[in-house]
């Protein structure tokens, strides 16, 4: 997937439309369930491990969003991080990759473009 890498932002953020909270049937844990688009293609995830946070977006103003800790995986390192799902139906990039993720694992070189290729 496409990212922005974005050292001004603290943490990850990941674009998704549909993000909803349910109880799971035994009535004790809650499901964070969010649908992702790829190349035309909706993919459906589950989390049940997730934070609710307070986070300011890209005006200045606060959101709620649904955090969650997985995987993420550039070029061939593996980072475990902790995402946050949004709307960027408006942005260029789906993926914007915050600080934390990139921490100093990572060199980022401005006058670069798309050096990753798959």
């Amino acid at each position: 997937m496409p990212a922005k890498i974005d050292t001004g932002a603290f943490r990850t953020a990941v674009h998704c439309e549909s993000c909803t909270e349910i109880q799971t049937p035994e009535g004790t844990k809650l499901k964070v369930i969010f649908d992702w688009e790829n190349n035309g293609q909706v993919h459906s995830f589950e989390f049940s491990d997730y934070k609710k946070r307070i986070i300011k977006n890209s005006f200045g103003q606060t959101e709620e969003r649904f955090c969650l800790r997985t995987i993420v995986k550039i070029g061939l390192k593996s980072i475990r991080s902790e995402i946050s799902l949004t709307d960027r139906s408006g942005m260029k990039y789906p993926i914007l990759l915050g600080r934390k993720t990139i921490g100093k694992k990572f060199l980022v070189d401005v006058s670069k473009i798309n050096l990753q290729f798959m």
